[in-house]
């Protein structure tokens, strides 16, 4: 006897149905909570990320070569954190949480994204050789065509890469951009250019707004009293690593 393996219409439904209330459940536990939003990370974070640089530390000992004595400088390989070297008590402590806000994303607590621009600033940052791994092994995402589809060249014979990112970001003519250019002290009158860090600060964070994050994590604290002073309210939280750990161990109490 020939059995039918198919099922009736009625049957894919009811399994649709189902399919789609597990989901639902499963979305409400994973997404419900704020912290399954997206992080963008600023630059710096991945500045202060880096903890442990393999250097040569340099010491003088002496050789003895037949009968003479010669002095000279050998190396020894050393692991240097630069974070031992921050003055500020109240950063160096952010910056020592970073492996926990890292543990996060790599666990699928939070979710961290940056941009082609955050990505290109990076690359401008010194000692991020760290062999903890970028971010310490944690994913971090790139977000595509945000604020808007856009490509360019920025390399060749003499041209200033740094320079023609900055003429770039003055040129877009967008309100709310405007707007956080303002609010982060990015705008010097009409006849200034603008500054560059202040500039770059405001276009991730109206990045990280057209994409819908819900956090802005950065150790910039001058930016963060900047903007708590500013009119123009940004449409996300910017949180310092210490926030971001409290709201995970809130959100998951509950």
């Amino acid at each position: 006897m020939r059995v039918s393996t198919r099922c009736p219409a009625w049957c894919y439904a009811d399994i649709l149905r189902c399919y789609a209330a597990i989901l639902s459940a499963y979305n409400q536990v994973r997404f419900a909570n704020p912290m399954s939003a997206l992080v963008f990370v600023d630059t710096n974070v991945l500045k202060f990320a880096s903890t442990e640089l393999q250097r040569f530390f340099p010491r003088q000992v002496s050789l003895q070569w037949g009968p003479t004595t010669v002095a000279t400088t050998v190396h020894d390989p050393v692991l240097i954190n630069p974070n031992e070297g921050i003055a500020s008590a109240d950063l160096r402590k952010e910056a020592d949480l970073l492996p926990q806000i890292a543990a996060c994303g790599k666990s699928g607590t939070l979710k961290f994204v940056q941009t082609v621009e955050a990505l290109y600033e990076e690359w401008g940052l010194p000692d991020l050789d760290t062999d903890t791994g970028r971010f310490y092994g944690a994913p971090l995402h790139l977000l595509r065509d945000v604020p808007f589809k856009y490509s360019r060249i920025m390399g060749g014979s003499g041209i200033d890469g740094r320079q023609e990112q900055l003429r770039f970001l003055a040129s877009i003519n967008d309100k709310r951009f405007i707007e956080l250019q303002r609010a982060c002290g990015a705008f010097q009158g009409h006849i200034k250019p603008p500054n560059h860090n202040q500039l770059l600060d405001a276009f991730h964070i109206w990045c990280a707004e057209v994409a819908g994050c819900s956090y802005f994590l950065t150790l910039d604290f001058k930016l963060m009293r900047v903007l708590s002073k500013s009119k123009a309210k940004t449409q996300l939280w910017l949180v310092r690593p210490s926030e971001l750990l409290f709201e995970v161990q809130r959100n998951g109490e509950q």
